[in-house]
């Protein structure tokens, strides 16, 4: 007969075996969605409980914990004692990289509601500084991403390495946090409460710092130094846009580009790879012969018809090695839109020669055309590069005016690319063939406006009420009632 439902424990057991009463526990109810899923019991460890811990499942949750909790874990790794993590010690860079987490997590009824952000304030920093830390590992480390390469894979380099880097190095974390305000005021995100002034002080104590650590040179700083040359080439285009625009601006970026190549000069390489950085050090090898027949025979005519007299004559072979570096990007361009290409596009200012840079610098007009034509490729939209947004339409027109109709000819391909809205018809305009397409076997698909990323960005723009970021709201806002 069935034991009566209040009974606290059954009547008999069954012969032999010894009766052991039900381990009474709390129900979780703030859990992770896997253990949900599975209907198991969750210790709630943050950032990753115990049993995805031990499945090696990605752990999501889907509400923020309350404000007085303490982990329950059973282990003791950093993953899962970070909560309980002393304010004063410097956070991991796991705690602030939601690898293993959607982009964003929205609870409740409003978009502006962020349960993936930090919820602790190492020594020395700011609240601001945190909500900056977060977006960075979120969203602006991905432009200078260029995707996955057999030689080259940045992605954990930029959101761990470099992050580890920053937290023993202030002069890098300054640098990281001005660029992410910049990055934030760039697509107009009002809900992270980061004005362009805070965005100005963040720049200045960046340049600031690192120009100091640059003359301090001291060799435990040349990876973070490395890293820092690199993200300072994307916080410096502030001079392209807006008051501080000014013409010729991009000879002085030049300057910066070559100088990661002085870093990598004085670089200690077992170093670099023992903290990982090594890997922001890759540039795609250039074959020298095929990228000159690459390229347009109007610029190499340009060169070739150079006389001795002429006072560019001397630096003839310069030309010549520049055309070739510029011809790689046409070279990669017929294989389409590839990661590769981008790579090339980003890499470029740090071949030149430096000949070929004081020549820009002197507006001589042969430099200036080469750099017009590599101005074009930047263009681009198949890669959410956004600190090179707007270059080329401020610095080609620049160009163009300072070289008068007598150089107009040569500057056709570029004037004409800042006309076209596509990735297509830029192409064919530097590949000189109306009837171009990429090739279907070689295609890459571009980041969308709709992509993942961007989505999660719009979804904290409160104005933004398109079709396709409502429903990426409806997906990610999710109530817990049970």
């Amino acid at each position: 007969m069935p034991e009566d439902q209040g009974s606290s424990a059954p009547a008999t057991a069954p012969a032999g075996k010894p009766y052991h009463a039900k381990r009474p526990h709390r129900k979780s109810r703030t859990g992770c969605r896997n253990c949900k899923a599975r209907k198991v019991k969750c210790d709630e460890g943050r950032p990753v409980c115990h049993p995805c811990t031990v499945r090696g499942d990605k752990c999501v949750y889907l509400v923020a914990p309350p404000p007085a909790r303490v982990s329950r874990s059973r282990t003791t790794s950093p993953a899962s004692s970070s909560d309980s993590r002393p304010a004063s010690t410097p956070a991991p860079a796991s705690a602030f990289t939601p690898a293993s987490s959607p982009d964003f997590v929205l609870v409740g009824r409003h978009a502006d509601t962020i349960t993936q952000q930090p919820q602790f304030i190492p020594s020395g920093h700011t609240q601001a500084d945190m909500r900056l830390l977060w977006f960075y590992t979120t969203a602006t480390y991905a432009s200078f991403s260029t995707g996955q390469l057999k030689e080259r894979s940045v992605d954990v380099v930029l959101r761990v390495n470099v992050v580890q880097q920053a937290f023993a190095n202030p002069f890098l974390m300054n640098c990281i946090l001005g660029l992410t305000a910049m990055h934030i005021n760039h697509l107009g995100i009002p809900n992270l409460d980061i004005s362009r002034s805070l965005e100005i002080q963040y720049r200045t104590k960046a340049l600031e710092s690192y120009r100091k650590a640059v003359e301090a040179a001291d060799p435990a700083t040349y990876p973070a130094l490395l890293a820092n040359s690199l993200m300072v080439c994307g916080l410096s285009t502030h001079i392209f846009r807006g008051e501080d625009a000014r013409p010729f601006s991009f000879l002085d970026w030049m300057t910066l580009w070559k100088g990661i190549g002085a870093i990598i000069n004085v670089t200690n390489f077992p170093q670099m790879f023992r903290t990982g950085i090594a890997a922001l050090l890759f540039r795609p090898a250039v074959d020298m012969d095929a990228s000159a027949h690459a390229l347009p025979n109007y610029l190499l005519f340009m060169v070739a018809s150079i006389k001795t007299d002429d006072p560019d004559h001397p630096l003839v072979p310069k030309y010549y090695k520049a055309l070739k570096f510029l011809g790689s990007l046409y070279l990669e361009l017929r294989n389409g839109f590839s990661h590769r290409l981008f790579l090339r596009i980003v890499t470029f200012l740090t071949y030149l020669p430096k000949p070929i840079i004081q020549a820009a610098r002197e507006r001589r007009p042969r430099a200036l055309v080469i750099l017009a034509h590599y101005l074009v490729f930047i263009t681009f939209k198949a890669r959410s590069c956004w600190w090179m947004d707007g270059i080329a339409g401020f610095e080609i027109p620049n160009i163009a005016r300072l070289l008068g109709p007598a150089w107009a000819g040569l500057l056709r391909v570029p004037l004409a690319a800042l006309r076209e809205t596509d990735n297509r018809g830029v192409a064919r305009l530097l590949l000189d063939d109306p009837g171009w397409d990429e090739p279907t076997d070689m295609f890459v698909e571009p980041v969308s406006p709709a992509g993942e990323r961007e989505l999660a960005i719009r979804a904290l723009m409160e104005d933004d009420m398109a079709p396709e970021v409502q429903a990426y709201r409806a997906r990610k806002l999710e109530v817990e009632l049970c």
